[in-house]
């Protein structure tokens, strides 16, 4: 087996895991791995079920710039892998 050394090694590729994954890939011109113990699709993850939402409505201002900046990167995301989300 060859060793290959990884600049960012990500544990856990649910919702937070997987796009911090991404994102270090797409910016930081390093190596990442990312490890994930379930299968795709698995129903163990904080973010799995059906009630799961993204809005711009939030009482803290912190929040909404938050939400705003995840709506781009909702956006990138679709443009970079060609596929609709």
């Amino acid at each position: 087996m060859n060793r290959r050394d990884y600049r960012y090694i990500v544990l856990g590729l649910g919702g937070i895991g997987s796009g911090a994954a991404y994102w270090l890939a797409r910016t930081a011109r390093h190596d990442v791995l990312g490890i994930e113990q379930f299968d795709l699709d698995h129903v163990r993850g904080g973010s799995q079920d059906h009630s799961r939402i993204i809005r711009l409505s939030y009482h803290t201002p912190g929040y909404v710039r938050l939400a705003q900046d995840a709506y781009v990167a909702w956006a990138t995301l679709e443009v970079d892998s060609g596929e609709p989300l």
